[in-house]
C-alpha cells in the first residue's frame, strides 16, 4: 500500500469508526432506558409487553441526555487536542526536549529524530519525553505533519540502544506517514465522551450517599440515586469495553504495518525486535501508569494497558508475535526484497540510477527508504557546525530561516538585508546575510532541510516574535518582484508549523472540501505558480502549464494558465490551505502534474526538485530526499 493508499485507508477506517462509536452509544442508551424503566415501576422484571417498553418521553429524555454528556465530553477533549501532537504530550505530563539539550540520552534521541525527519522529507517534530513513565514506551501524534510530536518514556530513553530507540521512532513516524494520527486523535477525543459517564456517575453516587441518610422516602430516594450512580458507572466501563474494542479494531493490523515500515527504513529488524524484547523481559513492562492512558492507549508503541479477558481487549498484538514477524514474517520479507534489489540500492553498492530504480519523485512520498537515512545522516554530519549551531538557537534559526529567502543575485541580497533591518534591527541583518551566505553552500537542495531544522527552535519563539518572522517573511516574499513557488511553498510550511505550535492555527487548519468542491481554482494557482517560477518565456510557461494540466481531471481545456499579477503570495497560500486537505487521489494527481510541469523542459535539476518537495510537505505528503547518485531525467513519476 503507498501513502496516498494508506491514507485513503485512514479515512475510510475514521468513517467505521464513527458508526462503531454509534453503535456502542446506542447500546448504552438503551441500557439506561431499561434500568429508567425498572426503577420507576413502569414494568417489572420479566413481565414487560412491547407496548409497555415503549414510552417516547422517556427514552428521548434519556437520548438527549445521555448525547449531550457524551457530546460534551467529546467535544471537550477534542478541543483540548487541538494543537495536535504536543497537545497529547502535554496531556500525559510530557516534557519537551529542547533543542539545545546538553544530555547525551536526550541528544541521541533529538538526533534519531532529526535523521528521520530529514529522510522521510518531513518538518522536524516537537519531541517529548514523560519522565515519570519508567516502562518502555512511545507514540507519536498530530493532525497533520505540521503538528505532530513524537514522545518516548523515561524508560525508553535508560534502556534502550541507540539502534533499538530508532527502530523504535521509525515504527512511530510510520504512523505519522500513514494517516493514523488523525485517525488516533479522533478516536482520543471520542473515548474520552464515553468515559465521562464513569465520572459523573461516580458523582451520583456520592450523591446519593448524602441522600441516603436521611429516612423514609428521602431513603429510599437515595436508594434509587445510588442505582442510577451505579448504572452510569456500569455504562461508564462499559463504554471503555466498546472503547477498548474499537481501539483495537482500529489499531492493531495497524501495528503491524508500522513494524514492517521501520524493518524498511532502518534495514535492521534487531532493533526494533530487540526493544519489544526489551519490553517483555522488564517489570514494568509498556504499562502507562498516567490515568489519561485508557483515552490514548491505542497511540502508544505498545499496550500501554493492563491486559484483560486473555488479550480480547488488546490495543496492540502480542510482543511474541510482532518479534516472530519481525524476524522472520512480514517485515522479513520488506527486508528480503530490499536485498534483492538492484546495487545501487543497497548500502555499500554502485550508484543508483534511474535505469536500475526509475527514479520516481511521486511513487517516493511516504516511502523512505535505508539509503534516504544514510543519506540524511551525511547531511546532518557535513552541515557546517555554525549552521548545525543555529539550527538550534531560536534567534539564529529566525535568520537563518529569513536568510533562505530571496537567494540569488547581490541586488536581490541587499533588498533583502534592507528589510531585515528595517523590521528586526541592522544588527540581525548583518546575521541574516552570513548565515545565508554560509547556507549556499549547500546548494539549493540544502534549503528545505535547513528549514524544517530550524522549526523545533522556531517553536520556541515569542509568540510576538514568530508573527514578526511570518509578517517579515511575507514581505521580503513580495517585495522580489517575480514569482518564486519555492518560497511560496516555504512560507506556508513556516507559517502551518509556526501558528500550530502558536495555538493560532485552529481557525486556518484545512478542513476536508464537500463532494461538489473541485478546487479547481486552487489547482490552477498553484500549477500556474510553478509554471511561472521558470525562467522561460511567456509560450515556455504556456507550454509547462498544459504539460502537468493534461494530467489534471478533466480536458486541457477546462484548465488556463493564471497571469502573473494574479498568482499572488496569498492566492498561492491560500490554495495550499485548502488542497491540503483534499482527498489522497486528487493531491496525487495534482503533484504528479506539478513534476510534468516543473520539468517540461526534459530535466529536473536539484533546485527544481527541492521545489517539488517544497510543494509536496505543503501538502501534507512529504516527498523523501533524491539520493545524490539518482538521475532526475527521466520521465517517470
Amino acid at each position: 500500500m503507498d501513502f496516498f493508499e494508506a491514507q485513503d485507508d485512514a479515512r475510510r477506517r475514521s468513517g467505521r469508526l464513527l458508526w462503531l462509536f454509534a453503535a456502542a452509544v446506542a447500546s448504552m442508551i438503551g441500557v439506561v432506558y431499561l434500568t429508567l424503566l425498572l426503577m420507576s415501576g413502569l414494568i417489572a422484571p420479566g413481565m414487560g409487553t412491547p407496548a409497555g417498553l415503549f414510552h417516547p418521553e422517556l427514552l428521548a429524555g434519556v437520548a438527549v441526555g445521555m448525547l449531550f454528556l457524551i457530546g460534551t465530553g467529546t467535544l471537550v477533549r477534542t478541543l483540548q487536542l487541538r494543537r495536535g501532537g504536543p497537545a497529547v504530550a502535554a496531556l500525559l505530563g510530557g516534557r519537551e526536549i529542547e533543542p539545545t539539550t546538553s544530555d547525551p540520552a536526550e541528544r541521541r534521541l533529538f538526533n534519531i529524530v532529526e535523521e528521520m525527519s530529514l529522510a522521510s522529507g518531513t518538518p522536524v517534530p516537537a519531541v517529548f519525553v514523560l519522565d515519570r513513565e519508567t516502562a518502555i514506551n512511545a507514540f507519536a501524534a498530530g493532525h497533520t505533519i505540521h503538528d505532530a510530536a513524537v514522545a518516548v518514556t523515561r524508560g525508553t530513553l535508560d534502556r534502550l540502544s541507540r539502534d533499538e530507540l530508532q527502530g523504535v521512532i521509525a515504527h512511530e513516524f510510520s504512523h505519522i506517514l500513514s494517516g493514523d494520527m488523525r485517525l488516533n486523535l479522533r478516536l482520543a477525543g471520542l473515548l474520552f465522551g464515553i468515559l465521562l459517564l464513569t465520572v459523573v456517575g461516580r458523582g451520583v453516587l456520592r450523591g446519593s450517599y448524602f441522600t441516603g441518610r436521611g429516612g423514609g422516602g428521602r431513603r429510599k430516594g437515595g436508594g434509587q440515586i445510588a442505582l442510577l450512580g451505579f448504572v452510569l458507572i456500569l455504562l461508564g466501563y462499559l463504554g471503555v469495553f466498546f472503547g477498548r474494542l474499537i481501539q483495537a479494531a482500529v489499531s492493531r493490523q495497524r501495528e503491524f504495518l508500522a513494524d514492517a515500515a521501520a524493518v524498511q527504513f532502518t534495514r535492521n529488524p534487531d532493533g526494533i525486535a530487540g526493544a519489544l524484547r526489551k519490553i517483555g523481559g522488564v517489570a514494568e513492562g509498556s504499562e502507562i501508569q498516567d490515568h489519561h492512558a485508557q483515552e490514548v492507549g491505542h497511540l502508544f508503541f505498545a499496550d500501554g494497558l493492563k491486559r484483560g479477558f486473555a488479550g480480547m481487549l488488546a490495543t496492540h498484538p502480542p510482543l511474541d508475535e510482532r518479534v516472530r514477524r519481525i524476524l522472520g514474517g512480514d517485515a522479513a520479507v520488506a527486508r528480503d526484497t530490499a536485498a534483492g534489489a538492484p546495487a545501487g540500492m543497497r548500502g555499500g553498492g554502485g550508484p543508483m540510477t534511474a535505469a536500475h530504480a526509475g527514479f520516481a519523485p511521486v511513487a517516493s512520498i511516504g516511502n523512505p527508504a535505508a539509503e534516504h537515512l544514510t543519506y540524511a545522516r551525511r547531511l546532518l554530519s557535513d552541515l557546517p557546525p555554525e549552521l548545525r549551531e543555529a539550527t538550534r538557537d531560536p534567534e539564529d534559526a529566525l535568520a537563518l530561516t529569513l536568510g533562505l529567502l530571496l537567494p540569488g543575485d547581490a541586488a536581490a541580497e541587499a533588498r533583502r538585508s534592507e528589510i531585515v533591518a528595517q523590521e528586526l534591527g541592522p544588527e540581525l541583518a548583518k546575521r541574516v546575510e552570513h548565515l545565508a551566505r554560509t547556507a549556499t553552500l549547500l546548494g539549493p537542495e540544502g534549503r528545505l532541510p535547513l528549514l524544517d531544522l530550524c522549526l523545533p527552535a522556531l517553536r520556541r519563539l515569542a509568540p510576538e516574535r514568530s508573527r514578526r518572522l511570518r509578517a517579515v517573511s511575507s514581505r521580503l516574499i513580495r517585495a522580489d518582484g517575480r514569482i518564486a513557488a519555492f518560497e511560496f511553498a516555504l512560507f506556508h510550511v513556516l507559517r502551518r508549523n509556526l501558528e500550530e505550535a502558536a495555538g493560532e492555527g485552529r481557525a486556518r487548519r484545512p478542513r476536508a472540501p464537500g463532494p461538489d468542491q473541485r478546487l479547481h481554482r486552487e489547482m490552477e494557482i498553484v500549477l500556474s505558480a510553478l509554471a511561472r517560477s521558470g525562467d522561460g518565456d511567456e509560450e515556455a510557461q504556456q507550454q509547462a502549464f498544459a504539460a502537468g494540466a493534461a494530467l489534471l481531471p478533466g480536458g486541457l481545456g477546462d484548465w488556463a494558465l493564471h497571469p502573473e499579477a494574479s498568482v499572488t503570495l496569498d492566492q498561492v497560500d491560500g490554495s495550499l490551505d485548502r488542497l491540503e486537505a483534499a482527498p489522497a487521489g486528487l493531491r496525487r494527481r495534482l503533484l504528479e502534474a506539478a513534476l510534468r510541469t516543473v520539468r517540461a523542459d526534459g530535466r529536473l535539476d536539484p533546485e527544481e526538485l527541492e521545489l517539488l518537495r517544497a510543494v509536496s510537505e505543503s501538502l501534507d505528503a512529504p516527498m523523501p530526499p533524491a539520493l545524490p547518485t539518482e538521475s532526475t531525467n527521466e520521465d517517470s513519476v
